[in-house]
């Protein structure tokens, strides 16, 4: 029962962050401009007494990737979990690569290390792919997850969804102020954003 309840709690917030990986980052790390925005993926707040916030990556791919995955049988949890720890190392390779530049700070950026952010992307897809086909086969929800190819193009998803989903949820956050930007993934999976928020049906969103 834990293997269901966590997967239907988790499965839209996690394709979410698919559709993200493709529509935005992708787009990003191919525009160096872009690679400040990229940097503070990686950025957690460390606040006094250890309550800090996660980083995007952490909050939006690592966490849910991990509660799942602890979820499932011992089988698929291997395969969840090396796919995850898989993830976790593209995700550090395109954090080293992008260290350093700031939003607010132009500085150069040698063209060469385009290839290595794009090849840490390419990785990433990779091993999230992975963790959607063991959870597919966990659930036995044959391609319920949907995989990520290497062009938007061939992505059986709706980008104008994604944008439109996006600004919604950017303008509910913004009504509720900070604290409520914080607690974002906990909402996404609680059902307070239809119920609040005026947020569109997530199912509905989710089965495209």
């Amino acid at each position: 029962m834990d293997a269901v309840r966590s997967y239907l709690q988790y499965r839209v917030p996690l394709q979410i962050s698919a559709d993200y990986y493709i529509f935005e980052l992708k787009k990003q790390l191919d525009d160096l401009d872009s690679w400040g925005e990229v940097n503070s993926l990686f950025s957690s707040s460390n606040a006094r007494g250890g309550q800090g916030q996660p980083s995007k990556i952490e909050r939006d791919f690592i966490n849910p990737m991990r509660i799942v995955s602890l979820s499932m049988p011992p089988d698929e949890a291997e395969e969840m979990r090396d796919a995850q720890y898989k993830f976790e190392a593209a995700m550090d390779r395109i954090r080293k690569v992008v260290s350093g530049v700031r939003r607010d700070l132009p500085v150069e950026i040698s063209p060469t290390l385009l290839p290595q952010a794009q090849k840490g992307w390419d990785d990433g897809r990779v091993a999230l792919n992975s963790f959607f086909i063991a959870l597919n086969s966990a659930t036995g929800l044959k391609d319920e997850m949907k995989v990520i190819p290497s062009e938007k193009s061939e992505y059986g998803r709706s980008e104008r969804k994604y944008v439109d989903l996006k600004k919604k949820i950017k303008l509910c956050q913004n009504r509720g102020g900070p604290t409520l930007s914080n607690a974002w993934g906990q909402l996404m999976v609680s059902g307070y954003l239809q119920d609040s928020c005026g947020i569109p049906d997530l199912d509905g969103y989710f089965y495209q």
